[in-house]
């Protein structure tokens, strides 16, 4: 199964090129984020599980049972393609003006991370299963490769990355 920073640092990096090459950096930077954080997001049911496991004193795993799911990224998905066809421009939270495209990228970014995290494990992890939704799993991955593939996988998405990176945006200036 991929690290954390495997499913970072490539869902950054493929939003990344895509906002520098296909959409000609027509996007904001803060959105790459999101989609990087938002790869990590599935994860989150490791902390959940730890803390449900020391306050239940159990022994139960719920580690790609119910947030590794296809399902979060499509209805990521759909509230995003919603925004984009609401009339209504704006919307106010607190005092706070916010186009309804910018939440429209908001939730396609989070898509974005999220299907990357499922295709990642999908590809990666050993048990080769593929959740549609939560709890049910489908033996659909082709899983390529095998577990000594991930030791340097992390390390070779970041120096691929960091070459792009001086050669799009000369890195070397910022030293």
């Amino acid at each position: 199964m991929p690290y954390a920073v495997a499913h970072v640092i490539l869902t950054i990096v493929i939003a990344d090129i895509y906002r520098d090459y296909i959409a000609k950096k027509r996007f904001p930077m803060i959105y790459v984020f999101i989609a990087g954080v938002a790869g990590l997001l599935p994860d989150t049911d490791i902390p959940f599980g730890w803390l449900f496991n020391l306050f239940f004193n159990t022994d139960y795993n719920v580690h790609r049972i119910y947030t590794h799911s296809l399902i979060y990224a499509i209805v990521f998905l759909l509230i995003a393609m919603l925004f984009l066809f609401l009339r209504k421009k704006e919307y106010k939270i607190l005092n706070w003006n916010i186009p309804r495209h910018a939440f429209a990228m908001l939730f396609l970014a989070m898509s974005f991370g999220w299907f990357m995290h499922i295709g990642l494990d999908c590809m990666l992890a050993s048990d080769g299963y593929l959740n549609l939704i939560p709890s049910i799993p489908l033996k659909f991955c082709p899983h390529p490769f095998g577990n000594q593939a991930l030791a340097g996988f992390d390390a070779i998405i970041l120096v691929l990355w960091l070459v792009h990176e001086q050669w799009r945006h000369k890195i070397k200036d910022y030293f």
